[in-house]
C-alpha cells in the first residue's frame, strides 16, 4: 500500500447475541420462541412475578417506535462454578433492571436444565414481552445459549469474551489489509473516517451482506467488497448447538495518513469550505500561533473545528469569550489572543445584547491544523422563555433565564406522589431533553429515568409545558433548538418538601 498507512480499531462492535438486547431478525424471534418456548404461566414467570414490585410493570410505557423494546432479555455467563455471572438485563428503566438481575443472582439455575454449561457460550432467558399496551412477565421456559463462530487462529480461546475480542481483532486486520488504496485515492479521504460496516454471518460460517442505509459512496461499497472477503469460519454460530444466523453491527474509525505530498494537496484542495485562511481575524491569530504550534493541538477522533463564542455588551465590549477547545490552557491562550485584536475590525454593527457570536479560528484540515475563519460570524440568540427574560443584558443572561424558568416549571410541576411508586432511595438522576420548535411550541420531550413512574410524570409534564415566547434564532433566521436537563430527585426519609435536590443551573443545549 504505497503512499497510504492506514490505522485502524473498531470503536464499537456487537454480534446479535453478543448484547443483553440482541438484534433479531424477525425469523430470529421466531427461531428464539420455539425453542425457549416463552410462557407467562411457567415457574420462571411466577417467580418474578413474586419477586418484582407490579408498578415497575404497570407503568412501563410501551415504545411504539422500538420494535426492540417489545422483547426483554437477561443474558449471562457461567463461572468455572456454574454460577450465573455478568447478569444484564436492557429494559429503559435501571431499576427494572436491577430488580430481575438481583431477582435472578437468588434463583436456583439447576432447574434451567442447562445441557452444555461452558464459559465459550452466553446464556439468555426471555424475562418480559408485550401483551397489547403493556409488558407482562413471559419468560422462557428453555434456556437459550450461543456460542462466537469459530475463525482461523482463534481456536484457543478458553472464554466467550476472548472469542469475542479474537474476532474483533481479526476484522481489524482483514479491514486494514484489504482495503484498496486506489478506492481511498479517488475518494479524496484523509485523517479520521467513520465507516459502518453490517453484515450477517450465515448457518454455513459464511458472509453476507445486509442493506445498508448509508450512502452508497466509493468507500462503503469498497467496505462491502472487503466484508465479502472475510474468511469461513472454522465452525459456524451455533444456537443450542445447532447452526445459526448472527448479525454483525459496528463502527470502524479509519485512520488514513499519506506520505504523496501531491495527493495531500488534492485533497486539500478539494475540501468545499467558506472558510478564509486570510481573513483578518485568521491573519491576526497567525501573528501569535506558529506551524509548529499548530501541530501540537490535538484534535479528538472525527472533530474538525476549534470555534470561538463571545457576546457583546450594550457598551461594544466585548464579554464571555471562551471556545470550544478541552484544553484549558489552549482556550485560555486563544481567549487572549482573541482580546488583542481591534473588535471594530468585525464590523459587527448589531446593538443587540441578546445575541451571542461564533468564529471558527483552528480547523483540522488534515494532515495539518490550519488557522482559517468565516468572514462573518454566526449570530445566535437563545429562546426567551418570557417577556421577563427579554429584558436580560447579555446572550449569558437571557439562557440563564430560560434555565431559571425550565427549573422553576418543574419544581412547581412535578407531583412528588411519584415517590410512593418506587423503592429507590437517594439521589435519582433523571435526563430530560426536549426541543423548542421555531413555532415556541416544547416538541420532542424524551426522558430516561431509573423508575417509569417517575419516567412517565415527568414526561407528561413537560409535555404539558407552556409554549415559550420566542424560538431560538441563528443568523436572523428562526430554528428549532435542542436541549437536555439533568435532574437530581431526592427519594427516601427525611428529605425536604420540594425533591429537587439540585435542579441543574444549566440547561445544556445539544
Amino acid at each position: 500500500m504505497k503512499h497510504f498507512l492506514f490505522l485502524l480499531f473498531i470503536t464499537f462492535a456487537t454480534i446479535g447475541f453478543s448484547q443483553t438486547k440482541p438484534i433479531f431478525y424477525v425469523d430470529k424471534i421466531k427461531e428464539f420462541d420455539s425453542i425457549a418456548k416463552p410462557s407467562p404461566t411457567n415457574d420462571l414467570s411466577k417467580y418474578f412475578r413474586r419477586k418484582i414490585d407490579a408498578n415497575l410493570l404497570d407503568n412501563y410505557k410501551i415504545n411504539e417506535f422500538d420494535e426492540n423494546q417489545n422483547h426483554i432479555y437477561l443474558a449471562f455467563k457461567l463461572s468455572k462454578e456454574d454460577k450465573a455471572v455478568s447478569i444484564r438485563v436492557i429494559s429503559p428503566y435501571s431499576e427494572l433492571n436491577k430488580s430481575i438481575a438481583d431477582a435472578f443472582l437468588n434463583f436456583d439455575i439447576s432447574k434451567l436444565n442447562i445441557r452444555d454449561k461452558s464459559p465459550l457460550n452466553i446464556y439468555m432467558l426471555q424475562i418480559l414481552s408485550r401483551d397489547g399496551d403493556k409488558m407482562i412477565f413471559n419468560c422462557s421456559t428453555n434456556i437459550i445459549y450461543d456460542c462466537y463462530p469459530v475463525y482461523e487462529g482463534c481456536e484457543s480461546n478458553t472464554s466467550y469474551s476472548q472469542m469475542k475480542s479474537c474476532f474483533n481483532k481479526l476484522l481489524e486486520d482483514h479491514i486494514a489489509n484489504n482495503i484498496s488504496p486506489v478506492v481511498v485515492k479517488k475518494a479524496k479521504v484523509l485523517g479520521a473516517i467513520i465507516l459502518k460496516p453490517e453484515f450477517i454471518i450465515n448457518e454455513k460460517g459464511v458472509v453476507e451482506l445486509k442493506p445498508i442505509k448509508n450512502p452508497k459512496d466509493s468507500l462503503t461499497i469498497e467496505l462491502n467488497r472487503v466484508i465479502t472477503l472475510l474468511p469461513n469460519a472454522i465452525t459456524p454460530p451455533l444456537r443450542n448447538g445447532n447452526p445459526t444466523r448472527i448479525n454483525f453491527k459496528g463502527s470502524v474509525g479509519l485512520q488514513i495518513d499519506s506520505d504523496n505530498e501531491k495527493y495531500v494537496a488534492d485533497v486539500i484542495k478539494s475540501k468545499d469550505s467558506t472558510l478564509n485562511p486570510n481573513s483578518e481575524l485568521a491573519l491576526h491569530f497567525k501573528k501569535f500561533i506558529g506551524d509548529e504550534q499548530l501541530k501540537k493541538i490535538d484534535f479528538p477522533f472525527n472533530t474538525k473545528n476549534i470555534r470561538l463564542h463571545f457576546s457583546i455588551d450594550k457598551k461594544g465590549k466585548v464579554i464571555n469569550s471562551k471556545t470550544t477547545s478541552k484544553n484549558k490552557i489552549l482556550n485560555s491562550n486563544l481567549v487572549e489572543i482573541f482580546k488583542n485584536f481591534p473588535i471594530e475590525k468585525l464590523n459587527i454593527n448589531s446593538t443587540n445584547v441578546l445575541e451571542s457570536y461564533n468564529y471558527t479560528i483552528i480547523s483540522n484540515a488534515y494532515p495539518v491544523n490550519v488557522i482559517q475563519c468565516n468572514d462573518k460570524p454566526d449570530v445566535y440568540i437563545a429562546p426567551c422563555y418570557d417577556k421577563h427574560c427579554e429584558k436580560s443584558d447579555s446572550s449569558e443572561e437571557l439562557m440563564e433565564c430560560f434555565n431559571e424558568r425550565i427549573s422553576a416549571y418543574i419544581s412547581k410541576s412535578f407531583d412528588t406522589s411519584v415517590r410512593s411508586k418506587t423503592n429507590l432511595t437517594g439521589d435519582i438522576r433523571i435526563y430530560c431533553s426536549f426541543q423548542v420548535d421555531v413555532d415556541t411550541k416544547i416538541i420532542n420531550v424524551k426522558v430516561k429515568a431509573p423508575n417509569p413512574s417517575i419516567a412517565n410524570e415527568m414526561e407528561e409534564m413537560l409535555k404539558d409545558m407552556p409554549s415559550v415566547y420566542k424560538p431560538a434564532y441563528l443568523n436572523g433566521v428562526a430554528i428549532k433548538s435542542s436541549y437536555t436537563i439533568p435532574v437530581t430527585f431526592q427519594l427516601g426519609d427525611n428529605i425536604p418538601e420540594d425533591p429537587f435536590k439540585s435542579l441543574n443551573k444549566r440547561v445544556n443545549r445539544n
